[in-house]
């Protein structure tokens, strides 16, 4: 459907006289107002020669800062990827993105990534994080300062965020013990959990659902041991290795971070064909182990999703767009891949 200034009048609850205005840079209108229907062209696909000049002449910009743990951990590739699609497409209202990557998941480390963005003029924050008390206070600093803050992939409690983008970790983690119960052939099921680090809600929460939903589907199963990977595949080989060959009982590793990879390796090594590995995305050093049969289904949480929407609503809560009362959490969807159908 063909977007005209009529159609821009209509959703923005404005007369065409004032979309024209603001278009064609003839009179005054609220800068408010004016965001809002720029806003809208932009979303709309309305971007004519002229109005295309109208929307890069936008004089203020929002500096968005974008904390990821992303080095050493392939999953967010695919939420960048995310991130700039919708850095390129906002760019001409105005937006520019400033990223901090970090290793792994040490507090004092986020801390200080999260005062450098600050420190660089930053007026929003799209923060991967960690669960503590000192980042929820830090956040709610941010608060204080003006600076809005939407958190992405993994939430953080008892903070003044604006929202939350990202997985429903809870519904990933019962989702997999479903599957699970349907597969498994044992009688009791021993299982060893190789979590990221206990500091990230998801991958808490990941747990909880899983076992939650165990319980309730009345499945005989003992969590044997629970260790922590850093999300390092070499740490995760190390320790898993160690596990399986001291606890022989163990018939099923439930990777509920990254590691995935030095997992599986550790899983071919025990030669033992009958261990259900269980798993999350749909990354390149996973797709091959699915379909070689060491990890039986991986859960998939659409990253690219997480990072262009968390950009989205950073833009619509600096702009007006939106009020800030009217955000609540996007959940992307959950979805299961097996061999037939993991890497398409």
């Amino acid at each position: 459907m063909t977007v005209t200034v009529k159609t821009l009048a209509k959703a923005a609850g404005v007369s065409r006289g004032t979309v024209d205005r603001v278009l064609h840079n003839r009179g005054s209108v609220k800068k408010e107002l004016a965001l809002k229907i720029k806003t809208l062209a932009k979303e709309l696909g309305y971007v004519p020669n002229r109005a295309g000049r109208a929307l890069s002449g936008i004089r203020d910009r929002f500096k968005i800062g974008v904390l990821l743990p992303s080095v050493g951990n392939i999953f967010f590739e695919g939420v960048i990827e995310g991130i700039e699609k919708a850095s390129s497409e906002y760019e001409e209202l105005g937006v520019d993105v400033i990223y901090k990557k970090v290793q792994g998941y040490d507090e004092q480390t986020h801390l200080d990534a999260i005062d450098e963005l600050k420190q660089m003029g930053c007026s929003a924050l799209c923060l991967a994080t960690i669960d503590t008390e000192s980042v929820a206070q830090k956040i709610n600093e941010c608060e204080l300062l003006g600076i809005k803050v939407i958190l992405v992939n993994s939430d953080v409690k008892n903070c003044k965020r604006v929202c939350y983008v990202g997985s429903d970790y809870q519904k990933a983690g019962k989702t997999c013990a479903g599957l699970l119960s349907l597969i498994s052939k044992f009688d009791k099921l021993n299982i060893l959990v190789v979590t990221g680090s206990s500091l990230m809600l998801g991958h808490r929460k990941r747990i909880e659902g899983f076992v939650e939903e165990l319980n309730n589907l009345n499945v005989d199963f003992e969590i044997c041991g629970q260790i922590e990977s850093n999300d390092s595949d070499i740490q995760a080989q190390i320790q898993t290795s160690k596990y399986l060959n001291e606890h022989k009982e163990v018939n099923c590793v439930y990777v509920t971070g990254a590691g995935v990879q030095g997992v599986g390796a550790s899983i071919i090594a025990t030669g033992r064909d009958d261990i259900i590995g269980i798993a999350f995305d749909d990354i390149y050093t996973t797709v091959e182990m699915v379909r070689a049969g060491i990890y039986k289904f991986v859960i998939c949480q659409q990253p690219d999703r997480q990072g262009y929407h968390a950009i989205k609503r950073a833009y619509q809560v600096l702009s007006g767009s939106i009020n800030e009362t009217g955000f609540s959490d996007f959940y992307t969807d959950t979805i299961i891949k097996i061999a037939s159908n993991i890497g398409k």
